[in-house]
């Protein structure tokens, strides 16, 4: 018997999805039918893919493959378990006790992804009697995490720390205060201003955590991320990252002083409540770690290809756009979700895979294409993605 109810849901969905088509802000997925590097077969074609997290190109590398194909013989695929029942392994503890001595914390802490990580922890630091406040272009996962605390939720101008200390003075009665952040922007590819976002917090009595999610492994000396990169200390702050971009793997992950993971323990709702990371993962992800200590050529690759992708560009990119400090994530911004749709669809007919960012992703007039760089492209390919972009143009101006 058909559900009257199930059919009017189903109305209502088709009314919903037609409406953010005529937008030009439908979604649909792409299937990957092969990966070489940074080329990619989609739908039998090959391109070239400019909109991977894979940063130091290390996903497909064999010693990673090798690692969890080991672990998978010895201990199986899924760790059967949460954390704190059976899927606790000694693969989890040995990445946790990594990521500790590479970031020189007491202790880590492992999520299965890095949304949960902030959902989890943010989740568990915060509750009705505090506040948080939170850049305006940090990533949904951090809003989310936010609203789900029941904390008073202020959110800043992007990067203003002017704005910011403003809203701290007029919250001093919260029980705690949360700054919260990206260390490297995902959708505009610009570092937090730590030193003075730490200083502003200490002067509220506020604590800043940054999701690094994008700068993890990438930026800094040793790469230790955008508190190295600033000259920060990771201990002046709470400091969240992923394993799935520049480690090649999958999860998210906190460290921190001992006291904070054994109070995640017990109260991160994300960290409790579900299975934990893959063991071939966890042990991928170790051995990730381990060829990163002896391989800083691969950041230092990434940094020079950058770089050329930022000087080709420049002469296409307001002046707002030009960055003392280029990064690796490289917005173009279009403006109309339908301009963004026709450039990346001009791109694809040349052999270049650049999707749309289109609203709620990003603001709406700043539609855009997300270019983000990694070790595995050469300067042949940077070099046809610039020509391939001032062609297109030109030739919206010439119109």
């Amino acid at each position: 018997m058909v559900s009257p109810a199930r059919e009017r849901l189903l109305a209502d969905l088709s009314d919903e999805l037609q409406a953010i088509d005529d937008q030009g802000l439908l979604r649909r997925l792409t299937s990957l039918e092969a990966i070489d590097g940074p080329r990619v077969r989609i739908d039998g074609r090959d391109v070239v893919n400019w909109c991977s997290n894979d940063f130091l190109g290390l996903s497909l590398h064999p010693a990673l493959a090798q690692a969890a194909a080991r672990a998978a013989v010895e201990w199986g695929i899924g760790a059967r378990a949460s954390r704190l029942l059976a899927g606790t392994t000694a693969w989890h503890l040995r990445l946790e006790e990594s990521l500790a001595s590479w970031f020189g914390a007491e202790a880590a802490l492992v999520y299965p992804s890095g949304y949960l990580a902030n959902l989890g922890t943010l989740g568990a630091l915060l509750a009705s009697q505090d506040a948080v406040f939170i850049d305006r272009l940090a990533h949904a996962s951090l809003f989310d995490a936010a609203r789900a605390s029941r904390a008073t939720l202020r959110v800043f101008h992007h990067n203003d720390t002017a704005h910011l200390a403003a809203l701290l003075s007029r919250a001093s009665k919260a029980r705690r205060q949360v700054v919260v952040t990206e260390g490297v922007f995902s959708m505009e590819g610009d570092c937090a201003p730590l030193e003075e976002l730490l200083d502003v917090a200490q002067t509220h009595q506020a604590l800043v955590y940054v999701d690094d999610a994008h700068g993890a492994f990438v930026l800094g000396k040793t790469g230790r991320g955008t508190p190295e990169a600033a000259g920060v200390s990771h201990e002046r702050l709470i400091y969240m990252g992923t394993l799935g971009k520049a480690v090649g793997c999958q999860g998210g992950f906190v460290v921190g002083p001992r006291l904070l993971i054994d109070f995640l323990h017990n109260r991160a709702r994300t960290f409790i409540y579900t299975t934990a990371l893959a063991v071939p993962i966890a042990a991928a992800a170790v051995e990730a770690l381990r060829l990163l200590k002896g391989e800083p050529q691969r950041r230092e690759r990434l940094r020079q290809l950058t770089e050329r992708l930022h000087e080709r560009l420049a002469p296409l990119q307001p002046v707002s756009r030009v960055r003392a400090l280029p990064s690796h994530i490289v917005p173009f911004v279009v403006g109309e979700a339908r301009q963004a749709l026709e450039l990346a669809q001009a791109l694809w007919e040349r052999g270049i895979w650049a999707p749309a960012i289109r609203p709620p992703t990003v603001p709406e007039g700043t539609a855009r294409l997300r270019l983000n760089v990694t070790a595995l492209h050469t300067e042949a390919q940077i070099d046809a993605l610039a020509g391939a972009l001032r062609s297109q143009v030109h030739c919206k101006r010439c119109s």
